[in-house]
């Protein structure tokens, strides 16, 4: 077969078309000619990457120069935003414009000292500092998730020799921050400690950070810092007592559950700890050990009055006793004894971690009536349990009344009625499942019997067809008189089934 005979049959099928069919035809064929023309894009056309995004246009101009350049294909997106490569060249792409300083167009940074130059003053040294410090934090606080831009300006003062001529450096900071973000207080303290620790001398108070609006972002920071210490410590404290007291709370309920069953105890505790530091120091004196012993021992005659010498005083560790008699040919006698003892003392100095309990105050409720024997037990089971100290002025009250049992009685109705519509809603998804199915299975029966019957009439059909066919030209009377009886035949057919002879002539026409 030809190209022509093709084209033939092509007509000839094309007219015997409908208006309708033709419009599906012609729609399909589109639809299917775009769709491989996408295809054939995506396959055979080279995939683009991102090389950069957010760019503001200064710095996607200065790209796409050293883009042309290279010769490196290119597209701009996002509105003049986003430049994009092919995807095997992002990668070399991003270091041949990094080695080339096209990334940093706002500024040079320490690699402005790269290149000696020959004749700096040391105006221009200091300036080129200055310049190439602001880049490098410029660089360093873009780096923030939230941060699209930023702008640097730091005050270096010369030193001075003198004191009073002394001025301390500032530094001012601009952020333009990306689209919906915000700039937290946290997030806000650490670039002012990344300023301060990259400038020598920079205090925080000397640090100004503002948004794009105006806004200074280190103004509640500064009105802040002193109470927030405060703050924190006395939150942190209020965590520590509240979870001491659940944990008090938590060992009282799990042991009155087990004594007096599930929901029959309520136990609140309060808890006053104690968070200041005390330290305490104290020294202690034993009995000392003899370090040396001097003895002295004098007698003597003499013809004078008065007493015996070096018995006026008695000094500290030592003993001196002196025996004299006055008037003429008297006797005297001295005896001194010094001893020298090491006294030995012990210094202790004890601290007292903050949190220690100072009094603690339990409330048990317990469900019902009890007799007060009981109430007594219940009452030193929980002093047991806590510690109680009465010394400390700890207070234990056990009490008992009646619960009110109503909301967990409407919260026990409510789970039962949706436990119920839970169970309805499944018995009836289980009730239309198999209804579906059993309307599932008489359609595919209801469908297998019609095709059946269906199959017996073509059958039928084609056998009359057969019969019709017969010589006519042998005999021509009794042909047309049979063709016209079994014509009959088939219309008769026709008007007690319609339905199945149209599927069969739908199933003809098909074929």
């Amino acid at each position: 077969m030809n190209l022509g005979d093709l084209l033939v049959r092509f007509r000839e099928r094309w007219q015997g078309l409908s208006r309708i069919q033709k419009g599906i035809a012609i729609a399909t064929s589109v639809v299917v000619l775009l769709a491989l023309a996408f295809l054939g894009q995506k396959l055979f056309s080279t995939p683009y990457s991102p090389l950069f995004t957010g760019l503001d246009p200064r710095e996607a101009g200065k790209i796409t120069e050293e883009l042309k350049k290279e010769k490196i294909p290119y597209q701009v997106t996002d509105q003049g935003k986003m430049i994009e490569v092919p995807q095997d060249k992002v990668y070399e792409t991003r270091i041949s414009l990094a080695s080339a300083g096209v990334l940093y167009n706002s500024g040079v940074g320490f690699e402005l000292f790269d290149q000696n130059k020959l004749g700096v003053t040391e105006f221009e040294q200091q300036v080129g500092y200055q310049r190439a410090l602001q880049e490098e934090l410029r660089r360093t606080i873009v780096q923030l998730d939230e941060v699209d831009q930023a702008r640097v300006h730091l005050v270096l003062p010369r030193k001075s020799l003198f004191l009073d001529d002394q001025v301390e450096p500032s530094a001012s900071i601009a952020l333009k921050l990306k689209p919906d973000a915000k700039l937290a207080p946290e997030n806000v303290k650490g670039v002012v400690d990344l300023v301060t620790g990259s400038v020598e001398g920079l205090k925080p108070e000397n640090v100004n950070i503002i948004d794009m609006d105006g806004n200074s972002l280190t103004d509640g920071l500064r009105l802040n810092d002193k109470s927030l210490n405060s703050a924190f410590q006395t939150m942190d404290r209020y965590e520590i007592r509240r979870t001491f007291e659940k944990e008090l709370e938590y060992r009282i309920q799990q042991m009155l559950r087990q004594i007096l069953g599930p929901g029959k105890a309520v136990a609140m505790v309060t808890a006053d700890l104690d968070f200041d530091q005390k330290q305490m120091t104290s020294t202690s004196y034993d009995d000392g050990k003899t370090l040396s012993q001097h003895n002295l021992e004098e007698n003597g005659s003499g013809s004078t009055a008065g007493g015996a010498p070096g018995t006026d005083s008695e000094l500290p560790g030592s003993s001196v006793s002196a025996q004299s008699s006055t008037g003429s040919g008297s006797n005297y006698s001295k005896q001194e004894n010094t001893t020298n003892y090491q006294v030995p003392s012990k210094q202790e100095t004890v601290v007292d971690a903050p949190g220690s309990i100072k009094r603690l105050s339990v409330s048990v409720v317990v469900n019902g009536d009890f007799p007060q024997s009981q109430l007594q037990q219940i009452n030193n089971v929980v002093a047991t349990a806590i510690g109680f100290d009465q010394a400390r002025g700890d207070q234990i009250n056990v009490s008992s009344m009646a619960f009110d049992n109503s909301i967990q009685k409407e919260d026990a109705a409510a789970a039962a009625a949706e436990q119920a519509k839970a169970e309805a809603a499944r018995r009836n998804m289980l009730i239309a499942a198999l209804a579906a199915g059993t309307l599932l299975l008489l359609g595919l029966l209801i469908i297998i019997m019609r095709r059946r019957r269906t199959a017996r009439l073509a059958e039928e059909l084609a056998r009359q067809e057969e019969e019709i066919e017969i010589d006519t030209e042998d005999e021509p009377l009794e042909v047309v008189q049979r063709a016209r009886s079994r014509e009959d035949d088939i219309k008769d057919l026709a008007q007690e089934n319609p339905d199945e002879v149209a599927e069969i002539i739908k199933l003809w026409l098909r074929e």
